[in-house]
């Protein structure tokens, strides 16, 4: 039978151990508590316990009958927790054994990972102030940050997505396609240009770089900083079309006629509904005279097509077209744009014709008049009614005979409510009124537009297309259009881009904002599906659990109808096979149980 050496136990303890008497005398040590205290082993011979920690007042813990634990003692710049245990060896004194834990190199971590902390959440709200978006992920598809400014692009909140996988996120990524997963897969950084719709209708155009991250040698994840340059793109257009109207600026003070600067006519407007023929004979009838036009419609409804076509059927047909969006310029811009300026009006000026005196004997658009402050409208307004205009910082009055025809987004009585729009402005401009529908209340003409923009970009980009498969068509069909024609064309284009050979547009050929927004609007995407995918569900649980139940649903359909077809399943659902079975792993479920 071996006997163990309590002895060599009390000496090999890691923790400082010291036993004294009721006085706080030192009656025994073991090895670490020497060391600590730089005792030898006898050395400590009547050493009060309190000299050695510099504290008189630690022999009050002393006098307790239980275990005192958790105090605090401080030797020299070591940081220590000590426990005090008595021990009733016989009834005449008592023994207490105390225990010394050296916490330095805790705290000292402590410490360090608490500034560490601070760093970390300064850099965050750094990155937050940002006019960039910035998303970064690691390489197991997680994402590790996502700021303030990418939430604003995307319209997500940034606490939501932070600690998640995409694939939780954006249920229908494309792992192919992804520019994040595309620049881990391949470890080289990758440019990429993309004008998307926001759910609201409105395009936005980004300019992004992703990059792999390293660490040393190791890849950790990649980082995409992107860059929304929408209202850049429309200051360069707006630019360079005062650019080419200075060229062509006639030398004297009337301009001559000119070839117009348009594209569309009434037959380039593609429809078959009865109401888009009605709207279009009404436009018609409206070329006839000088009279203003007010055109009223949505993002992408196609204003400026109807605005140009009603020019090239008017008298003016001959004389200049000259377009402006009121909303691509700050106000004291477009004022100098709009009349002109003459030297010495501001820093900088020079004597040059407004877009009045240039569209004299033609015809002005005025795109999103609404966005125009109500200052400058009531300048306009007098324009309009005195046929007349006064360059910035000039005395000179020029005469001028312009056609208006403007544009707005919204309803007119509405931006009027909201002091967008003067009444006054509303009521000489609107002579003529046209309301052009958004896409979703004129269903009938979606197959229409969809062949004629297969024609049309299919010659530009020397694509065949041998037709679109029928999922994706009845997703076309049903789908809500919140940017109207103009979304549908660039979602055509898109695909067309995509396409390798000359077979049919499937639904890995959408655009992936197209793919995010047919899932977000599921009701309208799918109005013939099954009961079971469409009936209201409860409201029983939070929003995430009810989402959970919805994609399982889907999931079992979509097994259902392929036969337990791991991969036509995911290519049904839109997502990879992979996708598809981490799915299934994380709801616990298998093919058989659909």
């Amino acid at each position: 039978m071996t006997v163990i050496a309590l002895n060599d136990v009390w000496n090999a303890c890691f923790e400082c151990m010291v036993i004294v008497d009721e006085e706080g005398s030192v009656l025994d040590l073991n090895r670490s508590a020497m060391r600590l205290f730089s005792l030898g082993p006898g050395d400590f011979a009547g050493v009060s316990l309190c000299e050695l920690l510099g504290d008189r007042s630690f022999g009050r813990y002393l006098k307790a009958d239980k275990e005192t634990t958790g105090i605090s003692v401080c030797i020299g710049t070591q940081e220590l927790i000590a426990n005090v245990v008595p021990l009733y060896r016989d009834l005449e004194q008592t023994r207490y054994v105390i225990i010394l834990k050296n916490m330095t190199q805790q705290q000292q971590l402590k410490y360090q990972l608490q500034a560490m902390n601070e760093v970390k959440l300064l850099y965050d709200a750094v990155l937050d102030e940002l006019e960039e978006g910035v998303f970064v992920v690691n390489t197991e598809g997680r994402v590790l940050f996502y700021n303030r400014k990418m939430g604003e692009i995307d319209l997500r909140e940034p606490a939501s997505v932070r600690g998640r996988r995409m694939f939780d996120v954006w249920p229908a990524l494309d792992e192919q396609s992804n520019p994040l997963l595309v620049a881990m897969k391949l470890s080289k950084t990758l440019h990429h240009r993309e004008t998307h719709f926001t759910p609201n209708g409105r395009a936005v155009t980004t300019l992004s770089r992703t990059t792999p991250l390293f660490v040393g040698e190791q890849k950790r994840g990649a980082i995409q900083v992107l860059r929304d340059i929408t209202e850049q793109k429309q200051l360069a257009e707006s630019i360079q079309q005062l650019r080419k109207a200075d060229e062509t600026k006639p030398a004297s003070p009337r301009p001559l006629p000119r070839q117009n600067q348009t594209r569309f006519r009434f037959t380039d407007i593609v429809y078959v509904s009865r109401e888009m023929g009605h709207i279009v004979e009404q436009a018609r009838r409206a070329a006839r005279s000088s009279s203003s036009v007010l055109i009223i419609g949505e993002t992408g409804t196609g204003k400026e097509l109807f605005a140009q076509s009603i020019h090239n059927e008017s008298p003016r047909r001959s004389a200049p077209f000259i377009a402006q969006n009121c909303a691509a310029l700050p106000e004291g811009l477009l004022e100098g744009l709009l009349f002109g300026t003459a030297p010495g009006s501001f820093t900088g000026a020079v004597d040059r014709p407004g877009l009045f005196e240039q569209a004299n004997g033609g015809t002005l658009l005025l795109d999103e008049l609404n966005a125009m402050s109500p200052n400058l409208q009531a300048k306009l307004l007098r324009v309009l009614q005195e046929k007349k205009c006064q360059r910035l910082g000039s005395a000179k009055v020029v005469d001028v005979d312009v056609r208006i025809i403007a544009t707005i987004n919204e309803d007119p009585l509405e931006a009027i409510r909201h002091g967008r729009l003067r009444e006054d402005l509303f009521y000489r401009l609107s002579v003529v009124n046209l309301y052009i529908p958004p896409l979703r209340k004129r269903r009938e003409d979606i197959p229409a537009l969809i062949d004629a923009f297969l024609a049309k970009h299919g010659r530009a980009l020397d694509v065949k297309v041998t037709g679109i498969d029928p999922d994706v068509y009845s997703h076309l069909l049903a789908f809500a259009w919140p940017g109207n024609v103009r979304q549908l064309e660039h979602v055509i284009e898109g695909c067309l881009n995509l396409m390798y050979d000359d077979g049919p547009i499937r639904f890995e050929h959408l655009p992936y904002a197209f793919r995010e927004m047919i899932i977000r609007q599921l009701p309208d995407a799918f109005p013939d599906a099954p009961q079971a995918v469409t009936a209201p569900i409860r409201l029983s649980g939070s929003l995430e659990q009810q989402v959970a139940r919805l994609e399982q649903e889907l999931i079992r359909q979509a097994l259902r109808e392929t036969n337990g077809n791991i991969t036509k399943a995911g290519e049904r659902l839109g997502i990879s096979r992979q996708h598809l079975n981490y799915k299934l792993k994380k709801y616990g479920m298998t093919k058989k149980q659909a």
